[in-house]
């Protein structure tokens, strides 16, 4: 499952040229909708054939990625599945198909390199300073 989705967010990357989530969401033709959610942080949904994902607006830009990324995994492996991501996430999730939308963001989000310069740290010490979730890298890794 991890190879095969590494291979997809590869394969996009090198196909649209660009890892900003907002931007894959453009060139993939995926309607976008920050909106107040309540107790979601974002929403993908399968609508009138048109990719749609909605992002809870209480969620600061660095919660926001995460989602996106997460949400765009779904429109991508669950194309025509309508998920919703719970505001207490977790990146430990059981669902497949919520394991493999936090292997795709954790794959596009965190470059294959970014563990080189921190030989001997921990994941939380690696997550600290390059400013990205702990949860994530241990899922990108395969530490979890």
């Amino acid at each position: 499952m991890h190879s095969r989705i590494k291979r997809i967010v590869r394969a996009l990357i090198r196909k649209y040229r660009t890892t900003n989530v907002y931007e894959l969401a453009k060139c993939l033709g995926i309607v976008l909708k920050i909106v107040p959610l309540g107790s979601y942080s974002g929403a993908y949904m399968y609508l009138n054939r048109r990719r749609t994902i909605f992002i809870n607006s209480c969620l600061n830009e660095y919660e926001r990625i995460i989602v996106l990324a997460h949400e765009i995994g779904h429109a991508v492996l669950h194309k025509k599945t309508n998920c919703y991501f719970m505001k207490s996430y977790t990146l430990f999730l059981t669902c497949k198909i919520e394991r493999e939308a936090n292997l795709f963001a954790a794959e596009f989000l965190i470059n294959d390199d970014i563990i080189k310069p921190y030989e001997g740290f921990t994941f939380e010490q690696i997550a600290h300073a390059e400013n990205i979730s702990a949860d994530l890298l241990k899922l990108k890794f395969n530490w979890i």
